[in-house]
């Protein structure tokens, strides 16, 4: 597996919408259950202050408020990082991924160099129906979208991943419900 594969793409704004959407609410499987049951509970505690008039202490008025606002505030933090992306010039630049069996390179046009990473400095790779993100750590993850290549190049992604990840690699394909993007 000694071969390399270089991908040239734009990444446009609805793409990299999913994209935060998924990273917020899908990354982690239990995750969206968790905020769901969460913002469930502060909705069922309104219900019972407000429409069953129960009685209720400070503390739990403030709990259901702040289970309340969670949910649209993690909404609002995707849709402000969308415009953000979509109303720069982010959109319209090209990008590059290189990859082989024993290392990764990102570039953006515009910027003063591509950075090399070995395998080791990559912390997981999710494949979606469209695109792979690849995560460097946390705060960095990278779209590259299937469009960019034929479909063997794409196995052949996914095979490199899967073989330098391990368990850090994940399929998710056709399992992201996201009527909204």
């Amino acid at each position: 597996m000694s071969e390399s594969y270089t991908f040239s793409f734009r990444v446009d704004a609805a793409m990299f919408r999913r994209a935060l959407y998924f990273n917020t609410f899908f990354k982690q499987r239990v995750q969206v259950v968790i905020v769901s049951v969460m913002w469930l509970l502060g909705a069922g505690i309104a219900l019972a202050g407000l429409a069953l008039h129960r009685e209720l202490s400070n503390v739990m008025w403030l709990c259901g408020i702040v289970l309340l606002v969670t949910l649209p505030l993690l909404v609002f933090s995707c849709e402000y990082g969308y415009r953000q992306y979509r109303d720069s010039a982010a959109p319209e630049k090209l990008r590059r991924v290189c990859l082989s069996s024993g290392w990764l390179k990102l570039g953006v046009s515009g910027a003063p160099d591509s950075e090399k990473l070995e395998w080791r400095q990559i912390s997981s790779a999710f494949e979606l129906s469209d695109f792979f993100i690849i995560y460097r750590d946390a705060s960095l993850m990278v779209v590259l979208p299937k469009s960019a290549m034929t479909e063997r190049e794409a196995n052949e992604v996914r095979g490199i991943l899967a073989y330098r990840l391990g368990r850090g690699f994940h399929e998710r394909i056709n399992r992201l419900p996201l009527p909204c993007c």
